[in-house]
Order: C-alpha cells, then structure tokens, then sequence
C-alpha cells in the first residue's frame, strides 16, 4: 500500500500551473502529503509544457533526470502538453502513465480517490520549476525575474485566480497549444461567480480570470466575456479584475460592449497578444484580425481608460518576416502603450503548418529581434512599468 507521500513539479504557462495546483489540491484532499525530496515521494507527478522546442528539450531532460533519481517503486505520471504535442519524443525517454489536460479525471481511478477531482478547485498557481536557460533566452529570463521579484508587492498568491476556460476556437498556424487544449470549454458564469464570491470572502482584493483564450469565453454554451463580466461586476466590494488571454480578434468583436465594464473602473488588467505588426505576417500566422483594427482598440484604452495596465505579446521570425515586417512590430510598440511586452522567438515544432513553411528565419536574425524589442517599453514608459510591477499574474 503507498504511504502516500508525493511530490508535485510543473513547467509552463500560468493555465497549467493552475491545473497542476487543482492535482495538488485534489491529492491533499485523498490524504497524500507533498514532499519535496524526489527521492523520497511514492507518487511524482510531472506536469510538461509543450509550447517550444526549449521546453520539449528541457522537459525530456528532466524525465531523464527524475527517472535516475526516483525510488525503483515510486510511481511517476507524466501529464500535460507534451503528451499530446510530441508524444514520440516523450516514449523515448519515458513509458508509465500518461494524459493531457482533458484525461486528468482518470486520476480518480488510477489513485483509488474518495474525494473525485471534478469536486475540487483551484485558485492559485504552483510555481513553475526554473529551468537554467542559456543564450539570449536566459539573460532575459534573469532581467525578468531580478525585476519581479525587487519590485513587486502584489507577488501571485495574493491574486486569487479563476480558470474561466480551456482551449480556443482559433487555428493558429504556429500555435500548439490547439492540439493540447482542444476545442473551447467554458465553466458556467453560476460556477465563476461562487468562486468569485469565496474570494471575496477570503479579503481579496485582486482577482485574474485565466484560460487558454479568455476572450472566447461562453461562446461554447450561449455566452460571452462581456455577460460574465458584466455579472462578476455586480458584486459590491472594493476589488479589480484582470484579464489574461484575450485574443485580438475577440477583443475588437467585443469593444463597444465592453466599454461600460472597463468605465467600472474594475478592470485592472488587459492582456492581448498582437503577435506582429505586419498583416502580412498575421494573415501567415492565420490571426483572424486586421492591425489597423486591434490599434483602434488599444488607442482608445490608452486615451480612455488609462489605468488598466496593457500586456501584449510579440513573436519575432515568424517564417518570412523581413525586416520591413520587423520594422512595423517595432513601430506598433513604440506608437502604443503597452506596459508590459513579452517577446519571444518562432519555434519550429513538428506538426505545425508553420514549421513547413519556406522562409524559415535563422536563429542569429530571431536573438538579434529579440535584444532589439525587449527593452524599448522599460524605456517608454518607465513609471508606467513601475507600476505595472506591483501587481502581476503570469
């Protein structure tokens, strides 16, 4: 019989962090105590990002290394993104139990569970475990986290975060996240705001909605963003709610709707990716909005709205990204405001279009973009990503 010792680690985005604190959640309640000495644990549960090349390589090494470390009858599950974006790579380093996000419930069989894990909730993430990332990648990586963890006095376990959603309704054609997350599934707005109202309860103050695409909400079962927000804001209370993951595409469709929200004043965060500055290169990436119409939108937030704090996202080398493509992602971040921008370098995986394209961009041009995109909103807006600072969820 196991004595029910485990040992939990996790890699990736703040949505599989939140399914890896549920898992964590859900085998507290079955009476398994966490640990953390691997060499120690009966039960080690992996939960792997899929997103890169980078994070299926380090991934598959530290498979390596938990194998050489772990008791000979410990148990050990492998879950997440990299079962169902490379699942040959992962047989060859690994072959016990397995799943994505949509097969975690069998977890109640396969651990005998009293308490089921469709009963149990999360609303905090589990850290994920740091990777010694070399190159351009790792110098980026340590500014980042310096940063953070100097300045901000609203640190992620004082957000009491929601998973609103799972999967999208786009086809990116870079994108992975498409096989691992699937189709679009939405929580019903009675679920969200009894988990709202617990934090309420609880003192919090901030509260994040997070999924693959938050901007696609309900769209899966006859609702949208602006009807959960819209109810979320009835609720009496000094608090302020941040969006994550809000698709472009769906943030232009939505506006005008969402406007009497964001005049609220409880909307605190907006992130939405643009991706590129070129439609060109957005119509390759199969993005399903026009540039012209996603900086409308950001205009008017910036005039309008100016103190919900605007996240974006900008890949740089896409497959034929000239530099005349590049040029125009440049000028997008330095005609808007966005307080806080993540940019991040194509990666070719297999069994994305996007991989097969022909143009592919050498590396040495994606690192020399990088450096270039990655310290211009530190010195546009300095105070603005100050303040940005105090209070984060990734």
């Amino acid at each position: 019989m196991l004595s029910k010792n485990f040992y939990l680690i996790c890699t990736g985005c703040p949505e599989g962090r939140i399914d890896s604190s549920r898992v964590q959640n859900f085998l507290l309640k079955n009476g398994w105590k966490r640990i953390n000495e691997i060499e120690e644990a009966d039960l080690i549960m992996f939960r792997t990002c899929g997103l890169s090349k980078d994070y299926i390589d380090n991934g598959l090494g530290l498979i390596r290394d938990i194998n050489r470390k772990k008791k000979e009858n410990a148990q050990f599950i492998v879950w997440g993104c990299l079962p169902k974006i490379d699942p040959e790579s992962l047989r060859a380093v690994y072959r016990g139990v397995t799943f994505g996000e949509d097969g975690v419930d069998v977890l109640d069989k396969i651990l005998d569970a009293k308490k089921p894990l469709a009963e149990v909730t999360a609303n905090s993430v589990i850290p994920a475990y740091e990777f010694k990332w070399s190159g351009i990648k790792g110098f980026i990586l340590k500014i980042r986290r310096f940063i953070y963890n100097r300045l901000s006095i609203t640190p992620s376990p004082s957000v009491f975060l929601i998973k609103v959603s799972t999967g999208c309704l786009d086809n990116c054609s870079y994108c992975s996240v498409r096989k691992s997350r699937g189709l679009l599934h939405s929580k019903s707005i009675e679920q969200i705001v009894t988990e709202f109202r617990n934090g309420l309860s609880k003192g919090y103050r901030y509260f994040g909605l997070l999924g693959t695409d938050v901007g696609a909400y309900g769209k899966d079962i006859g609702h949208n963003l602006v009807d959960l927000l819209t109810e979320l804001t009835k609720e009496k209370g000094n608090y302020k709610i941040g969006l994550r993951n809000v698709n472009p595409h769906h943030l232009i469709e939505m506006f005008e709707q969402l406007r009497p929200i964001f005049a609220t004043g409880k909307i605190w965060l907006l992130e939405s990716s643009a991706e590129s500055g070129s439609n060109r290169i957005l119509k390759l990436m199969r993005r399903r909005y026009k540039l012209q119409d996603f900086v409308r939108c950001i205009r008017s937030l910036n005039k309008d709205y100016p103190n919900i704090y605007l996240r974006t996202q900008i890949m740089v080398g896409f497959p034929t990204e000239t530099e005349e493509d590049f040029q125009k992602s440049k000028r997008l971040l330095r005609d808007l405001r966005f307080d806080s921008v993540e940019v991040y370098p194509f990666s070719s995986l297999s069994g994305l279009d996007a991989s097969t394209m022909e143009g592919q961009v050498q590396q040495d041009d994606k690192n020399s973009r990088c450096r270039q995109l990655f310290f211009r909103p530190w010195f546009q807006h300095p105070y603005r990503k100050l303040k940005q600072m105090l209070c984060s969820y990734r």
